[in-house]
């Protein structure tokens, strides 16, 4: 996927996928044993807030190292794993912008990468004001980066509570005061945004791409999702945390049928996309539906073994896609 004449790759990672700074997590020792192989895969750092988040993923006093190997805000049975499912509430967990912009690991990226950000306060204004905030300060530690990079604007995430509603006009707002920055915008969305979305956007000059999809709310779509034959009950093993956000196998289905419809409708902006991909033929077969590049997460632990698989089946697809 190439951006004002920047080349992001076909094959990136979910927003956190490899943590803030390419860091990893604890099981990834594990999950390397199994075959867990990101070469290949542009990095995407983990969705930050601009003031630190406690969320409900404990993390170490580095801000960024989740303290237990399984955090409870993260749930993956037995039952769940074999049909490809996890449920997490982890809240945006982190330290905040400032200090992970002052921590330097970004800056040092040779190859080009994409950040994440998401406001998170209750009403628009409020978000638009801590959106101003972070790219005041991207902004000015923009000259000390040397890769090139873009941003995900994210409004997806259900762990925060925002309602998808008047969600078109909070973005373009959103695009609006990021376009100082002058690198490609994203805005990232879940399957709950209309693909019409996609057809707007398709002519707004400040965005230059979109991001689909995030996690599906516990109980949402259950007509197309079935929560108990998942996950065993009719109750979130994380309720706790407010139910929390499905990933793996159950929103494929779901996100391929979006990219379809948001295409039938001439939507032209470049989509990267993903939910849901655990094996070489779910990224081959979105490419095909009208994905210009895929990102892989929740595959690093359900399906280890596939990544590196099928980052390269899906390079070469998106080569062929793109061969004159």
């Amino acid at each position: 996927m190439i951006l004002r004449g920047i080349s992001f790759g076909p094959v990136l990672g979910a927003s956190g996928v490899q943590g803030f700074f390419g860091e990893g997590y604890p099981y990834h020792h594990w999950a390397h044993l199994l075959g867990l192989n990101f070469t290949g895969m542009t990095f995407v750092a983990k969705t930050t807030t601009l003031q630190p988040r406690t969320g409900n993923m404990k993390l170490a006093s580095d801000g960024i190292t989740p303290v237990r190997l399984l955090p409870d805000c993260i749930h993956v049975s037995a039952r769940s794993w074999l049909q490809g499912a996890a449920l997490n509430a982890v809240g945006l967990s982190g330290p905040g912008a400032e200090a992970l912009f002052n921590d330097g690991r970004w800056q040092k990226r040779t190859k080009p990468f994409m950040l994440s950000f998401m406001s998170v306060a209750e009403t628009k204004q409020e978000r638009m004001q801590e959106l101003r905030g972070f790219v005041t300060l991207l902004k000015s530690f923009l000259p000390g980066f040397n890769a090139p990079i873009a941003l995900q604007i994210n409004f997806s995430c259900p762990n925060v509570g925002h309602d998808p509603s008047e969600l078109l006009g909070e973005i373009e707002e959103a695009l609006e005061i990021a376009t100082v920055l002058d690198i490609p915008l994203i805005p990232k969305l879940n399957v709950d945004a209309p693909p019409e979305i996609a057809v707007t956007l398709s002519s707004n000059p400040r965005c230059d791409a979109i991001c689909l999809s995030n996690t599906l709310a516990w109980g949402s779509r259950p007509k197309q999702i079935n929560w108990k034959r998942l996950f065993g009950t009719t109750t979130s093993p994380l309720a706790k945390y407010g139910g929390g956000g499905l990933s793996g196998a159950p929103l494929y289905p779901i996100v391929k049928s979006w990219i379809r419809v948001a295409r039938t409708m001439r939507a032209t902006i470049p989509i990267n996309t993903g939910g849901g991909i655990l094996k070489p033929r779910d990224a081959i077969s979105l490419l095909q539906n009208g994905a210009d590049s895929v990102f892989i997460g929740s595959m690093a632990f359900l399906r280890p073994w596939n990544v590196q698989i099928t980052i390269r089946m899906a390079s070469n697809r998106a080569l062929l896609k793109t061969a004159p």
